[in-house]
C-alpha cells in the first residue's frame, strides 16, 4: 500500500486549517521510505511553530481529501 508524506503551514497550532500546502511527497512502496521523507520535511521545518507533516496511507483519506490536498499541492507548486 502506497503512503504519502503530506503538510504545510497550518493557520495555527490546532493543525485546522492548511494555509501553505508543501508539495506532496510519495508515493512511497514501504512505510521506512515515508518516514525518511517526513523526517526530512519535518526538521527542514523544526523552527516553525505552524508547520507540520504526516505520514498517511493510500487508503486511509477519502478520495474527497487526497483530491483537496492534491489540488492545493498543484496551485503552490505553480506560485
Amino acid at each position: 500500500m502506497p503512503y504519502f508524506v503530506v503538510g504545510g503551514q497550518y493557520r495555527d497550532t490546532t493543525f485546522q486549517e492548511l494555509v501553505r500546502p508543501d508539495r506532496t511527497a510519495g508515493p512511497y512502496e514501504d512505510y521506512l521510505d515515508a518516514l525518511l521523507s517526513w523526517r526530512g520535511k519535518s526538521m527542514a521545518h523544526v523552527d516553525e511553530a505552524f508547520a507540520r507533516y504526516v505520514i498517511v496511507r493510500a487508503d486511509s483519506a477519502t478520495g474527497a481529501e487526497r483530491q483537496a490536498h492534491t489540488e492545493r499541492a498543484r496551485e503552490s507548486a505553480h506560485t
